[in-house]
C-alpha cells in the first residue's frame, strides 16, 4: 500500500495506492491536470513507485512507449499521441546528480520552452536549487 500526497500550490490531495497495478487511476487523475510547462517532482525512496507512476502516467497521457528508469540516462524523452497542447513528457532521474550544475548540461529549461512539454524529476531532492525557481508539483509517495 502506497500513500501518495500530490501538493500544487496551496492544493494538497491524498491517494492510496493500493498495488501496482492501481497506479493507472492516479495517473489518470494526475494526467486530466497536467498542462505544458508543468513540474512534477516525484520524492519517495528507492522502490516507492516513482518510475512505475510515471509508466502509468505516460501511459495515460497517450505515449506509446513504456517508459524506463532514466538512472544512468538521465533523462528520457516520451512523445505523447493525444488532443491537447501536451505532447512530450520528459522524464529525468535526478539519483546521481551530484553537483548543483550537472542540472545544467540537461538543458531542462529549454526543454519546458517549446510550450508542449510537461517534466516529471525522480529525486527531486537533488536538484533542489534548480526546483526552488520553478512552480513544481510536489508528489510524496510512502509506503511499501
Amino acid at each position: 500500500m502506497r500513500m501518495v500526497t500530490i501538493h500544487d500550490g496551496a492544493d494538497c490531495k491524498r491517494f492510496r495506492v493500493p498495488s501496482a497495478s492501481d497506479w493507472g487511476d492516479l495517473a489518470a487523475y494526475v494526467a486530466s491536470t497536467l498542462k505544458p510547462g508543468d513540474i512534477l517532482a516525484l520524492s519517495g525512496p528507492l522502490g516507492a513507485g516513482k518510475t512505475t507512476f510515471v509508466q502509468a502516467l505516460a501511459k495515460a497521457l497517450g505515449a506509446t512507449r513504456v517508459p524506463r528508469s532514466p538512472t544512468f540516462a538521465l533523462i528520457r524523452s516520451y512523445p505523447l499521441h493525444r488532443r491537447g497542447p501536451l505532447k512530450r513528457l520528459v522524464h529525468v532521474d535526478a539519483y546521481r546528480i551530484e553537483h548543483p550544475s550537472e542540472i545544467l548540461a540537461l538543458d531542462l529549461d529549454e526543454e519546458l520552452a517549446d510550450g508542449k512539454t510537461a517534466v516529471a524529476i525522480e529525486w527531486p531532492e537533488n536538484i533542489k536549487g534548480w526546483l526552488k525557481r520553478k512552480k513544481t508539483i510536489r508528489v510524496d509517495i510512502k509506503g511499501a
